[in-house]
């Protein structure tokens, strides 16, 4: 009767153990960079430099808790949003980068699970989206989010993609950070991402710059240590950077255009700042030939 009970309690507890391992929180799928949301000076200016010079269309507002946004349309899964402050050019200008997730509650849980600090519980956007925000080791506001059908984000879909803007994807989002890991706690360890390229790519020399691919598709993040709070920018693709530029000295105006330059991965780079000093990038697909 003993050995019969003891193999009653074993088995209780294996079932015990696969429940619990059954019950642990998972990973919802990353869909990639959904959006960037910048503090702007003046909505007018974001307007000239966005709309006009780079030539995105403005698709929609709606209200946040911070006040009107703006939205630009990159294609239809991306965006850049604005949102209005006279004090701007003396702030941290970014407002939060959005990764696109198919569950934003099960990200939650997930997150939760793995030691982040997340809010009590999901909330619905301005825009009708669910979305969490958290904040990165290095203090980046990033938020998850689900572009829910009924929202303009969605209903634009096919609209507002005009034919002068300068790209038709963001490629990557340049954020802050103070110093490069190797396995990053924080992007690899909790969310899965994987080094994609580093500089050096000598794996006996510390680390100096890389860049992570997303989990569940090809768009990524580039770490780069910075004084500048303001680094965080997005980088555009474009097909051909001399072309490029001869577009955007076409409609300079009083805006200001870099030199191009051989980056560390031997692609073409272009970076821009506008009037309140927030940066935008482009790089080429292929490297330099």
């Amino acid at each position: 009767m003993m050995k019969i009970r003891a193999i009653k309690i074993l088995l209780i507890l294996i079932l015990m153990n696969l429940s619990c391992h059954s019950q642990d929180a998972v990973r919802p799928r990353l869909w990639g960079i959904a959006k960037m949301t910048f503090w702007v000076s003046d909505f007018q200016l974001a307007r000239d430099y966005y709309g006009s010079f780079l030539g995105f269309e403005e698709a929609f507002s709606y209200h946040s808790e911070s006040g009107k946004v703006i939205s630009f349309k990159v294609n239809d899964r991306q965006f850049l949003e604005f949102i209005e402050d006279s004090n701007a050019k003396k702030k941290n200008r970014l407002v939060s980068v959005s990764f696109e997730t198919e569950n934003v509650e099960q990200m939650r849980q997930y997150l939760k699970s793995k030691g982040v600090n997340v809010p009590d519980k999901v909330i619905v956007d301005g825009a009708g989206n669910e979305t969490i925000l958290v904040r990165d080791p290095y203090g980046i506001p990033i938020e998850f989010i689900d572009m829910k059908p009924n929202s303009p984000h969605r209903h634009s879909k096919g609209k507002y993609l005009s034919e002068n803007r300068i790209s038709k994807r963001i490629h990557h989002v340049g954020l802050y950070c103070t110093e490069v890991l190797d396995n990053d706690p924080f992007y690899v360890g909790v969310l899965g991402f994987k080094e994609l390229w580093r500089h050096p790519e000598d794996r006996s020399e510390p680390v100096a710059m890389n860049y992570l691919n997303m989990p569940d598709c090809v768009e990524n993040i580039e770490h780069y240590p910075s004084d500048d709070i303001n680094f965080n920018h997005p980088c555009f693709l474009v097909d051909d950077m001399q072309e490029t530029l001869h577009t955007l000295r076409e409609r300079q105006g009083s805006h200001k255009i870099g030199r191009p330059v051989v980056g560390k991965g031997n692609r073409w780079l272009l970076n821009l700042t506008n009037e309140d000093g927030t940066k935008v990038e482009f790089t080429e697909a292929h490297t330099v030939r």
